[in-house]
């Protein structure tokens, strides 16, 4: 790591001021990102590994927060009065494991996770965003420390998974702090029915998960299953719609 610790936390301090974002700045953050892109490698040969040895029908997928993103979040941590210490945030290098699972088969997928890193002598944090969601988002977190530094495992379900991307182009529409539970940029009324409607539908969708999997083989965990699987194909043509209104809009 070429920045130390108090070093990353000095760019973040500078970051969330509004004019702080100077090349000078910008630079050192691109090049803490470097960093992040090195471990986030490592780590996605870790669950690629993983996946692989399990035969699960998963997919894969990583990313690492833009600069611009890192910025904004630092900025309305300072604004909520919440820690700004970039030092310590946990999801800058994200890997993303999502399939046709149960909850149960969600639960063990996440003891594997922790278990193949600790094996490396690396630490792991759970965070159940399924009894927590935040605005209707679910799934569940592992956070794995690797050294001083951190990389955010994300194990979603296909029905929490296809809900996420619905709302995260909802959000491009009416304002992407509406994911942090902020009022949509435009919209009015209008949009914070929809957002409502989410929500709503990420309840009933984790309710019928839980059934389906506490009674896969009886045939009130089969009807369950089928109304998963009816609520899926309703968020698809919402999806379906959602980017046709996109491409309506002027850039």
């Amino acid at each position: 790591m070429s920045m130390s610790k108090s070093a990353i936390q000095r760019l973040g301090k500078r970051l969330q001021e509004p004019d702080g974002a100077t090349d000078d700045a910008l630079s050192q953050l691109e090049e803490l990102l470097i960093d992040y892109d090195d471990l986030l490698s490592a780590a996605r040969g870790v669950i690629d590994n993983l996946c692989d040895a399990l035969s699960w029908p998963l997919g894969v997928t990583h990313r690492l927060k833009t600069t611009d993103t890192l910025i904004q979040k630092l900025r309305r941590a300072k604004e909520k009065g919440e820690s700004t210490n970039l030092a310590r945030v946990q999801d800058i290098a994200g890997i993303r494991v999502s399939g046709d699972i149960t909850l149960t088969e969600q639960n063990d997928l996440r003891d594997m996770i922790i278990e193949a890193f600790t094996k490396q002598g690396h630490t792991c944090t759970m965070r159940d965003r399924r009894e927590e969601p935040v605005v209707g988002y679910r799934a569940v977190h592992v956070i794995v420390t690797l050294g001083s530094q951190y990389v955010e495992v994300q194990i979603r379900t296909t029905a929490q998974d296809l809900w996420a991307n619905v709302f995260e182009r909802i959000a491009d529409i009416f304002g992407r702090d509406i994911r942090y539970g902020k009022d949509p940029e435009i919209g009015g009324q209008a949009a914070k029915d929809v957002i409502a409607g989410m929500e709503s539908m990420s309840e009933e969708l984790y309710a019928l998960e839980k059934l389906a999997d506490e009674g896969v083989a009886t045939p009130g965990g089969q009807e369950a299953t089928l109304e998963v699987q009816k609520r899926l194909d309703a968020l698809r043509r919402v999806l379906r719609q959602i980017e046709t209104i996109k491409g309506g809009l002027p850039t």
